[in-house]
């Protein structure tokens, strides 16, 4: 059997040979876009939180656009220290995608910079049983572990291509159900990020594909059924 390269997360055009899950935001979620053959991902993230009235036109619009056949995830949504949105918003945005995510059973797709404690913390309190993937994974090791304990998946893209990166040396020990592959918002093919994580890994692309195939597949198959 031949299995797609899975693209878990990209702003990008996708590949023809690729399976993608695109990145919305809602304001960009426009008539056009509701005819979008391919799937998605769809959700609030915190650079472009701006108040509390656009919050709630947002979280509005989101719940809308979740019904979406093709909506596949949430998100990207999460929590972000170096933007100047504000934090109370910040959390509360999360917060509330995290409950859209249990009602629809949609996994999140989770963009995190410098607040893994607070995303930990939140998982705690918030005991979700859909699952999370943390997009553009590159932490050290011991923070990889954390969130995998934490019942967390993680996706990584153009950082893995340095093979002294924090990325690569997570990635290379990872159990193959553990991690998913993506672009993001680089300028970069998904078939360069696959032939780098196979090398990681001592195995063909085509073993790769298959594996996170299965990973796919047991992520989303409720959605897809």
């Amino acid at each position: 059997m031949k299995f797609p390269l899975i693209n878990i997360h990209t702003h990008k055009p996708c590949a023809e040979h690729a399976l993608c899950i695109s990145n919305f935001f809602p304001d960009d979620f426009r008539e056009n876009n509701k005819k979008h053959s391919g799937f998605f991902s769809a959700g609030i993230h915190p650079w472009y939180i701006k108040d509390e009235e656009t919050l709630e036109k947002q979280l509005k619009l989101l719940d809308e656009i979740i019904s979406h056949s093709n909506c596949l995830a949430i998100g990207e949504a999460g929590l972000d220290k170096v933007t100047k949105s504000d934090w109370d918003l910040q959390e509360r945005a999360f917060i509330e995608q995290i409950k859209i995510s249990e009602k629809t059973g949609k996994p999140m797709i989770i963009h995190c910079v410098k607040a893994w404690d607070e995303i930990l913390k939140l998982r705690k309190q918030q005991k979700p049983t859909v699952a999370w993937i943390i997009h553009g994974f590159s932490s050290s090791e011991q923070m990889a572990q954390q969130l995998l304990d934490a019942g967390c998946l993680l996706s990584f893209g153009k950082m893995i291509m340095n093979s002294d990166s924090k990325a690569a040396k997570v990635l290379m020990n990872l159990n193959s159900d553990e991690f998913f592959l993506e672009t993001d918002d680089e300028d970069i093919g998904i078939d360069q990020i696959y032939k780098k994580a196979a090398e990681f890994r001592k195995i063909s692309v085509d073993e790769l594909k298959e594996k996170i195939n299965v990973n796919f597949e047991k992520v989303f198959k409720t959605i897809l059924n």
